[in-house]
């Protein structure tokens, strides 16, 4: 990741001054190593906490096969090695995490210290080392019910049923084969071994636990791999809720709090895809909206080379088992979740560029420089890779038992890397600056475990991090800046000493800060129970609002910040524990009796066109909205999947709707309906139907392929019209119509985006001339003037650019600039020569055309991928795409390059491109030589660019274009909101009744090949308009919950009668129909 060089932030601090010589030091045996237990590497954890009560904190590090230390702040960061002394060096071996808390409630904190035991070389059950007051400790664990024996990775302390004392969360990793994976419902399946919730009964009066894990609903069965635990409030109802990091094959879990003892895992339905190898997590607010997002890590490399020599996503076929198996969409990528405030989150680490940051083990969220927005920080490393492709390769020849090579020998062939730790600064819009050089934290490594801590007191935080075979690293925060900082040391009385689970919100300088005290966090690791608040520049704090882990709300006003301000609950008032009551919004969902489900079928693309991004026979369904029956009110057209029949919804009175008569529909279902218009095709003053017949599936000069026309008999009933359309073929994706030649009835344009078996070459497009009878010729080539083909169309629409009394028509699709066709007035088109046009070629799914700024001249608003991808387009470093046979097979082969470190590289992996063109085999024999790619020319040969089509995407942004006449335009980008998801269709309307032209925003796109994911992070945006083409976001929570999420093709305004509404379709889903109120529709009107 490159990154701009500057003054440092942090100072790595030498064991020689801070005293902190602790190194966890691993040695392998043949019975004990990473092919005998799959963890050797994971590394230890970190505590930090004030074990004396000196206002100083203190370090804990854990030691897989050595002594744990524990090391005193004497100030200054200078620390002493008192581990002996204290007791707590642990008497076994292979530790793992560590956590921090005040376990009796005597006002000191004790250590509790996770381990593997009673497996191989390891050896040893968790201890709790209560703390003795005097630097010294008892190890307690089985006098506390929590000498778990087996697989721990880490716990948390916090209070679940908030009766006052701190309950505990173990967890634990299976040791079973992780490659092999069981149906889901394994899950349900109990295990001795797997993750335990213990309640407290201190506040019974008893210093011991009690095991509630299957009465508390919590999964421990041996599909879990838990590497990571966090502990947070997650929909802001006051209770303690736990989201869990899952390696391989399971889900991670999700747990919401049910406020009576027990709690609901629901992450598929609130989480649409996670990290594949889930590692360790971390709740936290970045974006200052008071709720907590998640970050999971995962070990995706940064570095171009290493991430083409990696394993990486699971091959279709072992994906889709997996899915059947009724496991959630997992990708090789960290994720960041951002929390929708509903129960939604939506991964934005592509969007951050927080996803690939290599082998990554703890995240942690906090401010590093007090300016006030949250920053990320993420250890990574592994000590020996074995996900490297060529070994893995080696290993598997290695298997055979013929072959005589030592085990020893073969983890001897693992490559071995150090590389720097991730920092990442925030500016709360989860878009992250790459600053692990220019803040001083550069230093190559095996991180692991991690924790924040003001370890001298000075007001920024300080960064600690475990590291395999190498001393431990103390930063020292050296922030010098005119930023303001606020440390809250929260004191309770009662069993939770340290309020954990309380949460703070700090109003100052015009801006909100929310903490929540959860020590555990990251990889194996806690914190200190302060929480720590940058302010920014502001210089003074108006209000302090605490709420209490029990509820109960305490709020301060006018306090100087630059301080440790320490708080005892007083004056408290007993706040609703029940989420907020939903607000009054300006959509509805309207709850309609419209039967009709999208059943997409099976066929994918991937079968014969291994290497192309996205999947083209997933395009459906086709939508139309108007009054075909004449009675007032606006009736819907659905198109149907491959081997499914359209169907048509009457609007009988407002909101009702009645299925009409589909005999013709069903009889030509054997194509995928893919677009559709009603239009008076034969001049007879009723709505007609047109519907494009495509989906990738078919050949376009197949019979069934062709599109259709359906002619209204009068009353809504339709009949199809063979002879119409005169074999339109074309792998339609958008239909479109106008009266282009001004002799009084309708054309229509069909463009269409892929030729089937061929991706990158040029479809036909057609224009059908109207003869008014109702009858079409295609005049495409006769009409349309082209110094080259047009492209892979999308979306397409009929407007009056130049306000010269005739109908133009602008493009858009993938691989496309903006493309507007000037109409001469006699019907004949030639490509308008338009500057903002120029290189904005993208991967374009939709246009609208509006008037955007009201000056009564028309504009463009045009939806693209997006900014949430791995794919980072610009003028200077394209998307490109090389569509040509360049192993002289007769076949296209579609290869798209991106840039990665200033080289343009494939996007494909080796073993994709070899399937398409097999002989790079024998060029690139290995990953490593692959790797080295330094072009196309290294991969294509050096006529790359001669063997077929070229094209180029500029950019991925969604676009407003303003019309400011004369054939000129200005480019807009939308805002960031609006870059989350792929827009696939646009609906422009005055919302909310202020007279300027709002935007509503059809997004996700599930197409996508696995190495690039699923683009499902945001359904619906809402953008309200400023004037002069400007928006703003709105806080669109109520749009994009469980029931309106999915994967939208098309959407269109429809007449509900005294209400306006929006009728959207989703791929293989249901239709949602979305209202106005009544009053907000009357003033839009």
């Amino acid at each position: 990741m490159n990154e701009k060089v500057e003054a440092p932030i942090f100072r790595l601090v030498p064991a020689a001054t801070s005293g902190i010589d602790f190194i966890n030091q691993l040695k392998e045996s043949p019975d004990f190593n990473i092919l005998e237990y799959p963890y050797f590497y994971n590394g230890g954890g970190v505590a930090a906490g004030d074990i004396n009560n000196d206002g100083l904190i203190d370090l804990y590090f854990t030691s897989n096969q050595g002594e744990n230390k524990l090391y005193l702040n004497k100030g200054g960061l200078i620390f002493e090695d008192i581990t002996s002394q204290a007791k707590v060096a642990g008497s076994g071996t292979w530790a793992t995490g560590v956590t921090m808390a005040d376990v009796n409630a005597d006002g000191f904190l004790d250590i509790y210290v996770s381990r593997v035991g009673n497996y191989k070389n390891a050896q040893g059950k968790n201890e709790l080392f209560i703390n003795n007051g005097d630097n010294t400790f008892t190890e307690s664990a089985q006098a506390y019910g929590l000498d778990f024996e087996g697989f721990s990775t880490q716990t948390a302390f916090f209070d679940y049923d908030r009766d006052g004392d701190l309950d505990m969360y173990l967890l634990n990793h299976s040791i079973k084969n992780p490659e092999a994976f069981a149906f889901s419902r394994a899950r349900f399946i109990p295990s001795e071994k797997g993750d335990k919730l213990y309640q407290s009964q201190l506040a019974q009066g008893k210093e011991t636990f009690m095991d509630v894990t299957e009465e508390a609903g919590i999964y421990s069965s041996a599909l879990g791999f838990g590497l990571g635990l966090g502990i947070g409030d997650l929909n802001n109802d006051g209770w303690p809720d736990i989201y869990i990091s899952n390696d391989f094959t399971e889900n991670d879990y999700l747990y919401l709090n049910n406020q009576n003892g027990t709690f609901t895992e629901q992450l598929e339905s609130s989480i649409q895809h996670t990290s594949r190898y889930s590692m360790g997590n971390v709740l936290g607010d970045l974006n200052n909206d008071g709720f907590n997002e998640i970050i999971t890590t995962d070990m995706l490399p940064s570095d171009p080379q290493i991430w083409k020599k990696s394993l990486g996503e699971d091959k279709s076929e072992v994906y889709k088992i997996k899915l059947n198996y009724g496991y959630n969409h997992q990708y090789v990528r960290n994720t960041l979740q951002k929390n929708l405030g509903n129960g939604q989150f939506s991964d934005l680490s592509l969007l951050a560029n927080t996803f690939a940051t290599d082998w990554s083990w703890s995240p942690l969220i906090f401010d590093m420089d007090n300016d006030g927005f949250q920053d990320i920080h993420i250890t990574n490393g592994i000590f020996k890779r074995p996900n490297d492709l060529d070994f893995i390769n080696y290993s598997s020849l290695t298997s055979d038992p013929d072959a005589d090579v030592k085990e020893a020998d073969l983890i001897n062939t693992l490559p071995t890397l150090k590389i720097a730790n991730y920092a990442g600064k925030g500016a709360g819009d989860f878009r992250f600056e790459p600053k692990a050089i220019g803040w001083g934290l550069d230093q190559a490594s095996y991180s692991n475990g991690s924790a924040y801590a003001d370890l001298d007191n000075d007001g920024d935080l300080d960064l600690i991090v475990n590291n395999i075979e190498q001393e431990a690293f103390v930063y020292e925060n050296l922030s010098k800046s005119e930023n303001s900082y606020l440390t809250v040391r929260l004191k309770s009385e009662g069993f939770n000493k340290n309020a954990v689970g309380a949460k703070v919100t700090v109003t100052a300088g015009g801006r909100e800060f929310t903490r929540e005290n959860n020590p555990t966090k990251g990889f194996e690791s806690s914190v200190p129970t302060d929480l720590y608040f940058g302010l920014g520049i502001a210089q003074q704090i108006d209000k302090i609002e605490i709420t209490w882990p029990e509820g109960q709300s305490q709020t301060l006003e006018n306090i100087q910040p630059n301080q440790v301000l320490t708080i005892s609950p007083s004056d408290l008032v007993t706040v609703n524990e029940l989420l907020a009551e939903d607000k009054p919004t300006l959509l509805s969902l309207l709850d309609t009796n419209i039967g009709y489900t999208h059943q997409e079928d099976d066929f994918s693309d991937l079968g014969r066109e291994y290497i192309i991004p996205r999947l083209f026979n997933h395009e459906g369904p086709a939508l139309a909205a108007g009054d075909v029956d004449g009675n007032g009110l606006d009736d819907i057209f659905f198109g149907g999947a491959k081997g499914q029949s359209g169907e048509l919804w009457l609007q009988k009175t407002e909101g009702n709707f009645e299925k009409g008569e589909s005999r013709f529909f069903d009889l030509l279902s054997i194509a995928e309906d893919v677009s559709a218009t009603f239009f008076d095709a034969d001049g007879d003053q009723d709505l007609d139907l047109y519907v494009t017949s495509a989906g990738n599936e078919n050949s376009e000069t197949m019979i069934f392929s062709y599109d259709k026309l359906y002619i209204n008999q009068g009353n809504g009933l339709f009949q199809f019209s063979p002879q119409a359309l005169n074999k339109v073929g074309s792998q339609g994706k958008t239909v479109s119509v106008a009266d282009i030649d001004g002799d009084g009835d309708l054309d229509v344009f069909v463009g269409a985006n892929v030729v089937s078996g061929a991706f990158g070459t040029y479809p036909e497009q057609f224009l059908l001339i109207n003869n008014g009878k109702g009858f079409f010729q295609n005049q495409f080539d006769r009409r349309f003037e082209l110094e080259e083909s047009i492209g892979m169309v999308n979306d397409s629409e009929w407007f009056d650019y130049d306000q010269d009394g005739d109908q133009d028509l602008v493009l858009v699709g993938e691989w496309m600039p903006i493309t507007i066709f000037e109409n001469d007035g006699k019907g004949r088109f030639k490509k308008a020569a338009i500057k903002a046009f120029e290189n904005t070629n993208g991967w374009w799914y939709s246009l609208h055309v509006a008037d955007l700024n009201n000056d009564g001249k028309p504009d463009l608003v045009a939806g693209n991928l997006g900014l949430n991808t791995k794919l980072k387009a610009s003028i200077q470093e394209p998307v490109s795409l090389y569509a040509g046979d360049f192993d002289n097979n007769g076949q296209v082969d579609p290869v798209v390059f991106h840039y990665l470190e200033g080289v343009e590289s494939p996007f494909a992996t080796r073993d994709d491109l070899i399937k398409q063109i097999p002989s790079i085999k024998k060029k690139h024999k290995n990953y490593t030589s692959y790797a080295d790619l330094k072009g196309p020319a290294d991969l294509l040969g050096e006529d790359y660019d001669k063997k077929g089509a070229v094209k180029r995407a500029f950019t991925m942004s969604s676009k407003a274009f303003i019309n400011l006449g004369k054939g000129k335009f200005e480019a807009i980008d939308l805002p960031l909101e609006a870059q989350h998801s792929p827009t696939m269709d646009i609906v422009a309307e005055d919302f909310n009744g202020d007279n300027i032209t709002d935007l509503l925003l059809f997004g996700n796109n599930y197409t996508f090949r696995n190495d690039y994911g699923r683009a499902d992070a945001k359904p619906i945006t809402l953008l309200l308009g400023k004037g002069e083409g400007h928006f703003m976001p709105t806080n669109d929570a109520f749009l994009n919950t469980q029931n309106t999420w999915g994967e939208y093709r098309q959407a269109r305004p429809i007449n509900l009668g005294i209400t306006k509404g929006i009728v959207a379709v989703r791929n293989n889903d249901k239709p949602i129909i979305l209202q106005w109120p009544s009053q907000t529709a009357k003033a839009a009107n």
